[in-house]
């Protein structure tokens, strides 16, 4: 049995161009750390050396200054993983790092792919051994299957087999490349610092590190970041969008842009429409904190009802519902 249930909501970070680079990460995934709580993992690349440190728990308490000084380089990619009861295992930890025939590759993935199983049990029945249970690790054994000549055409050809969302930072020694799939399931933006790049999950990850937020990358777009500088294609046919409305609603930060719109100002608006379509006769509008009060305060505004906080949410225990 390989069954695992999917982990649709991650964090991924990548950072290009900055000679501390895993420390950027880190910093990056401490602000995603709402997206994932149950693992943590920078892989960091430096000339050819290339390591990885993945381990359980949340960012601050895994990460280390020793752990940091073991992530040397300009290039890293970072993850938060979010996952359900009886599934929390160090070998789903992601970034996943793998030796292959071209080289080292590392991936973290954000999303779900609902072809997974299929395409797992014909790469074993081809050969392939796979050291975890998740979806992730599909997207690696079909690059390494690949005759392409470099990781981008390799990462196009396995992307092409898979169905579903994803959101991917994947490297090697020398290069980023970020992908999101043709639907735009899952959010992605891109950022700069100084003469480097980051992408991220979501922009609360760029404020945190003071990067310049250029924009998002679309739907079905693949961006390499090299020494070449940054590159963009678009390699898959047009899809009809399906934004994860569960982002906007609940799980994003509030102080984060995604799908072009203001986490805050979206959840408000929420707010004054259920007011619109649900009116009540009502003394107070209270919140059930953290992500319904955007929700309230429009609610409470479009009702012309007075908002008052009437329940505490205990901040020492980690997200509610993971």
């Amino acid at each position: 049995m390989h069954e695992d249930k999917f982990h649709d909501e991650c964090a991924v970070v990548g950072v290009y161009g900055h000679p501390e680079a895993a420390k950027l990460a880190y910093l990056g995934l401490y602000a995603l750390q709402h997206r994932g709580q149950e693992s943590t993992g920078i892989v960091a690349s430096k000339g050819q050396y290339i390591h990885a440190e993945v381990g359980m728990g949340r960012v601050n308490d895994f990460f280390t200054e020793e752990r940091l000084a073991r992530l040397p380089g300009h290039l890293a990619i970072g993850h938060n993983r979010y996952s359900t009861t009886g599934s929390s295992i160090l070998r789903n930890a992601q970034p996943l790092l793998v030796d292959y025939a071209r080289g080292s590759l590392a991936i973290a993935h954000n999303g779900n792919l609902v072809n997974a199983q299929r395409l797992r049990a014909e790469l074993e029945a081809h050969g392939s051994v796979f050291r975890s249970t998740t979806d992730t690790e599909v997207i690696l054994h079909l690059v390494a299957q690949s005759r392409a000549d470099d990781m981008l055409a390799g990462l196009v050809e396995a992307l092409q087999q898979v169905q579903g969302a994803y959101s991917l930072a994947i490297m090697n020694h020398t290069e980023i490349i970020a992908a999101r799939d043709p639907h735009g399931f899952r959010p992605l933006c891109l950022g700069q610092l100084g003469d480097g790049y980051v992408i991220a999950s979501e922009t609360c990850a760029l404020d945190l590190i003071e990067a310049t937020y250029l924009r998002d990358i679309a739907p079905g777009e693949l961006i390499r970041i090299s020494a070449a500088g940054l590159q963009s294609y678009f390699p898959f046919p047009l899809a009809p969008p399906s934004q994860c409305i569960f982002e906007l609603i609940y799980f994003a930060r509030p102080d984060s842009n995604i799908f072009g719109h203001n986490v805050h100002l979206i959840r408000k608006a929420f707010g004054r429409q259920l007011a619109r379509e649900a009116p009540v006769e009502a003394d107070v509008v209270i919140p059930v904190p953290d992500s319904g009060i955007p929700a309230a305060l429009g609610y409470a505004e479009e009702a012309d009802i007075p908002f008052d906080t009437g329940i505490i949410r205990n901040h020492y225990v980690g997200r509610t519902f993971i």
